[in-house]
């Protein structure tokens, strides 16, 4: 069965002044209709760059595209050209959610405004007909006295509202395809849930396919049915999320998961420095791995299956499955 979206050997670098570095390889990934998929890795792992990248707002000439298909029901993105990814897929088929709400809305206009403009670009609208749909996406998005908020300027508001207008905007022309780029990052615990929460309702109200980007992996367990771990711009381990976090082969996700304190009286674990050196052309976690061998040096390890649905890309994970 063909995914709703899918990418296929994409490669991604950007320009340096000795060369072209490269940043992401993503192999294969799939999200199916009205599924959520989640993404997670470590600051610099590449995640926000593929979001970019899937949008067609990568800056250049700085970025380069060297390779690779990005599907979406059918379509190729990377053969739209600027003016088609603007009119036809961003904000009408595929919208993001970025992490910083504060920076994303224009701190110079109200809330209704900015909604206001989406809608008459996206949609067409005009008049009061845009003042009553972002009305009605704020009730939506469950902001409390919808009608007041449309007044407010983004600095009226707490860090849980200012998410809450994000997504309303973001889902205000009926984006089937929703990049979410850790939404929740600097929300305190409690505001996390509700955005989480609301979330999943809107997920399941309009059947959207769902991208979840995070560097958490509990909130990827609860959230997502799917999810794949990134590592320098590559898939180290895939499959379905209660698998991959509860039974993880990789030693980087491993490492990832015994960060997470269980309870307050257990003290955080955190990964060695690095001890062994570099290994061109072998896995890119060596230096890093606590399991490493002598093999982990000659080539870099596919990703494969291991156990189930799940696949890895470690020797040593292969080994234990064979």
């Amino acid at each position: 069965m063909t995914a709703y979206f899918e990418i296929n050997n994409l490669s991604v670098g950007f320009h340096t002044f000795e060369a072209i570095r490269p940043v992401l390889h993503i192999e294969h990934l799939a999200i199916q209709r009205g599924e959520t998929y989640g993404l997670v890795g470590e600051s610099g792992a590449g995640k926000t760059v593929l979001a970019l990248t899937i949008l067609g707002l990568l800056p250049k000439p700085a970025s380069i595209i060297h390779s690779g298909e990005i599907w979406l029901d059918g379509q190729d993105l990377l053969k739209k050209s600027d003016q088609e990814m603007l009119t036809r897929y961003r904000g009408k088929r595929i919208a993001m959610i970025f992490q910083d709400p504060m920076s994303t809305l224009n701190p110079v206009f109200t809330v209704g405004e900015q909604i206001s403009r989406v809608i008459e670009t996206q949609k067409g609208l005009k008049g009061g007909a845009t003042t009553q749909k972002a009305l009605e996406m704020l009730e939506v998005v469950k902001l409390p006295d919808a009608r007041r908020m449309l007044k407010k300027y983004p600095h009226e508001l707490s860090g849980g509202q200012r998410q809450r207008v994000i997504i309303a905007m973001a889902l205000a022309c009926g984006a089937e395809f929703l990049i979410a780029d850790e939404p929740t990052r600097n929300l305190d615990v409690t505001i996390q849930a509700g955005i989480l929460k609301l979330m999943a309702e809107l997920q399941q109200e309009f059947k959207m396919s769902v991208l979840f980007i995070a560097n958490n992996v509990g909130l990827v367990n609860v959230v997502c049915k799917n999810a794949g771990i990134l590592y320098q711009g590559k898939l180290v381990e895939n499959g379905p999320s209660q698998q991959v976090i509860h039974s993880a082969r990789h030693p980087y996700t491993q490492t990832l998961i015994s960060a997470i304190p269980r309870d307050k009286s257990e003290k955080l674990k955190f990964a060695s420095l690095a001890i062994k050196p570099e290994a061109p052309g072998g896995c890119p976690y060596y230096s890093r791995c606590p399991l490493a061998g002598q093999v982990c040096t000659l080539s870099e390890p596919p990703l494969e299956f291991v156990d189930g649905e799940q696949q890895a890309a470690c020797f040593m994970a292969q080994r234990r499955d064979s």
